[in-house]
């Protein structure tokens, strides 16, 4: 049965559809700066251990070039959890509408069938009472003629 409410739902159930897949590939993303980020850190512990070794090499320069990009990288990471969060956020917020608008489309539909019973057992009833209506009346004339034939 069709409701006042079913565009909104088609429209609503788009947006949540619409909102897993950016939190799908917000949580891809934050994944990838994650793993991002450990790939230097674990590339500066080994590079710090290789000039342990040699006192000849000097790790400065790549050191703090890498501090500098697991420096941005922690800050893409805290954006890309930041958006991720918003994403979730945004989507329960459009889940528990959705559902809102599922529960009032559902009383209406409810609605409409107590509606349709009512009218129904109206129309029975009408049925019923003419019915009887003409046997009342059937029996009254009989019950007349009877006492004219007297």
């Amino acid at each position: 049965m069709r409701t006042p409410y079913d565009a909104a739902l088609r429209a609503r159930q788009r947006e949540v559809d619409e909102l897993r897949t950016a939190i799908g590939e917000a949580a891809q993303r934050l994944a990838e700066v994650e793993a991002r980020h450990q790939n230097v850190a674990d590339a500066m512990v080994r590079e710090c251990q290789l000039a342990a070794g040699d006192w000849t090499f000097s790790p400065a320069p790549y050191l703090a070039r890498a501090r500098a990009e697991r420096e941005r990288l922690a800050k893409a990471k805290q954006d890309a959890d930041a958006q991720f969060e918003a994403l979730r956020h945004q989507a329960i917020e459009s889940f528990g509408s959705l559902r809102a608008m599922e529960g009032a489309a559902d009383l209406f539909r409810q609605e409409a069938g107590r509606t349709a019973a009512a009218a129904e057992q109206a129309s029975v009833d009408d049925f019923a009472g003419a019915r009887f209506a003409r046997k009342l009346q059937l029996a009254r004339r009989t019950r007349n003629a009877g006492r004219a034939a007297r």
